[in-house]
This record gives C-alpha cells, sequence and structure tokens, in this order.
C-alpha cells in the first residue's frame, strides 16, 4: 500500500471516528433526555413529598416542644399544689388542735365554776335542812 492510500485509510477511520462519537453524543442525548423524562417528574413528586413531610416534622416537633412545656408547667402545678395542700392540712390540724384544747380549758373551767356553784348550792340546802330539824 501506498501512502496515498494509508492516508485515505487514516482519513476514512477518522471520519468513522467522528460519525461513531456524533452517533455516541446523539444517543447520549437522546438515552439522558429518555432518562430524565422517566425520573425527573417522580424526583419532583418525591422532593414535594419530602418538603410536605418535612413540614410535618417541623409542626410536629413544635408541638412536642410545646406538650413538653404545657407537661413541665403542670407537673410543677402539680407539685406546688400537692406541697399547698400539705401545708394547709397541717395548718387544719394544728388549729383544730389548738381550738379543742381551748375547748376543753373553757369546759373544764365553766364545769369547775358550776361544781363550785352546786356544792355551794347542797351546802345552803343541807343548812336550811338543819335549821329546819333544829326548828321542830
Amino acid at each position: 500500500m501506498s501512502i496515498e492510500e494509508l492516508r485515505t485509510k487514516i482519513a476514512e477511520r477518522e471520519s468513522e471516528k467522528g460519525k461513531v462519537e456524533a452517533e455516541a453524543l446523539t444517543k447520549t442525548t437522546a438515552t439522558e433526555s429518555e432518562i430524565n423524562s422517566t425520573f425527573d417528574p417522580k424526583i419532583s413528586e418525591l422532593k414535594g413529598q419530602m418538603s410536605i413531610a418535612q413540614e410535618e416534622v417541623e409542626n410536629a416537633q413544635k408541638l412536642l416542644n410545646e406538650v413538653r412545656t404545657k407537661l413541665g408547667n403542670a407537673k410543677d402545678n402539680v407539685k406546688k399544689t400537692s406541697n399547698d395542700i400539705k401545708m394547709n392540712e397541717r395548718k387544719k390540724a394544728t388549729a383544730l388542735r389548738d381550738k379543742i384544747r381551748e375547748i376543753q380549758v373553757n369546759k373544764k373551767a365553766k364545769l369547775k365554776y358550776l361544781n363550785t356553784k352546786i356544792k355551794e348550792l347542797y351546802s345552803q340546802i343541807r343548812e336550811i335542812e338543819k335549821e329546819q330539824a333544829v326548828a321542830r
């Protein structure tokens, strides 16, 4: 083969090479377009779903934080109220005990006074009976 024939074959091969590259580029572009048209809508839909799910997570997190705050406040209120109840029950018991003691002291004093008066009256009755017995 001559140099000219070899150069012609090289040119043919270069031409075929260009055609193969162009064909590969065309197929690549077509394949990308086909795959994009198949998956892009699904991906877009899934991104939308993910965005909604993320909003739901954020809303749930906010609610959870609110509930945790309310729970903490409720626990504090229960603890405070429980302590207030105990304190008031102690005060009640003390006040009741003190009042009952006061009533008992007053009762004892009044009974002592009344018993003294009753004894005096019995004494007077005995004196009257003695005087009546002497007078007969």
